[in-house]
């Protein structure tokens, strides 16, 4: 096969099961020609992909490979040529679960994003609270961060008003499993660790933090956390001008790039 033709193809599932509020994913396609299908993990090498028939689609699916889905879904418009139907973009599956959109403050998901239409269908094995949908690769990428940058700023709303840990921890949880771009995540571990008690902190840093960014040490981590945290607090929940220099500060943090940090030295 030359080509990957979108209208002998649909999409039925997700590869892997969702195992958090949100997260992307490979299509999982069937081919209507033969029945055939595969995870399909590019659409510039077409003879790379590996097929199976619907027995082992099926045994897949029951040792939680595949995610079905309840309807199969056409692929996005911005994926395939006008010219002659071939998949030209990598799509990507996107799933969501309704708890994260509300912590982040949204009352539904996106009928659209980018000019790209996003059908949202319930997934076979799971509740119908978490729903996948299928866009452009870049354009995934970029929603998850949205969300993470939501998250982000519900959680900054939240902390100046001593909301309980466990809220905000869930805010951070969430961010964590939304953030796509390197920045962005290294803001949701700081908050992550804002909203942690003590002794949790080194060991999240230990096994998780460090991984990402093996260039910060433990000592400028703390620091970044401590000046974080001194911003947040001063912000009033009104806004004055002691707010709008608070947030001017806050701004300055968070655009830093993550690594290198910058030193902070302690107040």
């Amino acid at each position: 096969m030359s080509a990957l033709i979108s209208s002998d193809l649909e999409i039925v599932g997700l590869n892997g099961v969702p195992s958090v509020e949100c997260g992307r994913s490979l299509p999982v396609v069937r081919r209507k020609s033969d029945g055939m299908y595969s995870v399909l993990e590019t659409v510039a090498d077409p003879a790379a992909l590996s097929w199976h028939d619907e027995e082992d689609a099926a045994a897949f699916a029951e040792s939680k490979r595949w995610t079905k889905l309840r309807e199969p879904l056409p692929f996005p418009a911005s994926c395939v040529s006008g010219e002659d139907g071939r998949l030209i973009r990598q799509p990507m599956m996107i799933h969501v679960a309704t708890v994260l959109l509300a912590a982040a403050g949204l009352s539904a998901r996106p009928d659209s994003y980018r000019e790209e239409s996003l059908l949202w269908n319930p997934l076979e094995t799971q509740h119908d609270e978490i729903r996948a949908a299928c866009g452009s690769a870049e354009s995934v990428e970029a929603l998850l961060d949205e969300w993470g940058a939501c998250l982000k700023e519900r959680f900054d709303e939240a902390y100046p008003l001593k909301t309980e840990r466990a809220s905000l921890k869930r805010i951070t949880d969430y961010m964590l499993c939304a953030a796509r771009s390197r920045a962005l995540r290294w803001q949701a571990y700081l908050r992550h660790a804002l909203a942690q008690q003590p002794e949790g902190v080194e060991q999240t840093f230990k096994f998780f933090t460090k991984n990402e960014f093996p260039e910060v040490p433990w000592n400028e981590f703390l620091g970044a956390i401590k000046a974080l945290g001194e911003v947040l607090a001063r912000m009033p929940a009104a806004p004055s001008s002691s707010a709008t220099t608070a947030r001017a500060k806050l701004r300055g943090i968070t655009t830093l790039p993550p690594i290198p940090v910058q030193r902070l030295e302690a107040a």
